[in-house]
């Protein structure tokens, strides 16, 4: 990784307020977290704002992948179809390969 990655997943803006991001770093640490503001907040916590987070080192991540992808493709007979046409569409590094 070269540079570290944020995106936004989801994003509620009312009263209750919450954000969701998606944080790969440039040493490959994968980290979701989320940011809460509100009554609900305010009540609970007794301070304006809250946030917590996962986060699985770049030594679990291919663990993480695997379990994400079996979660995905179980009993899908066209599995490696499926995930091949995801890297695609992702531009996600890959090798297909196919005999005879």
């Amino acid at each position: 990784m070269e540079n570290a990655t944020t995106i936004q997943l989801a994003k509620q803006d009312d009263t209750e307020f919450r954000a969701v991001r998606l944080n790969i770093d440039s040493d490959g640490a994968i980290r979701m977290d989320a940011h809460d503001m509100g009554p609900t907040v305010v009540r609970v916590w007794d301070h304006e704002d809250y946030e917590f987070s996962v986060e699985v080192p770049a030594s679990a991540v291919g663990r993480l992948a695997f379990e994400l992808l079996r979660e995905k493709f179980a009993g899908n007979l066209n599995g490696v179809s499926e995930f091949r046409n995801f890297c695609e569409k992702h531009d996600i590094v890959h090798k297909f390969d196919s005999w005879p």
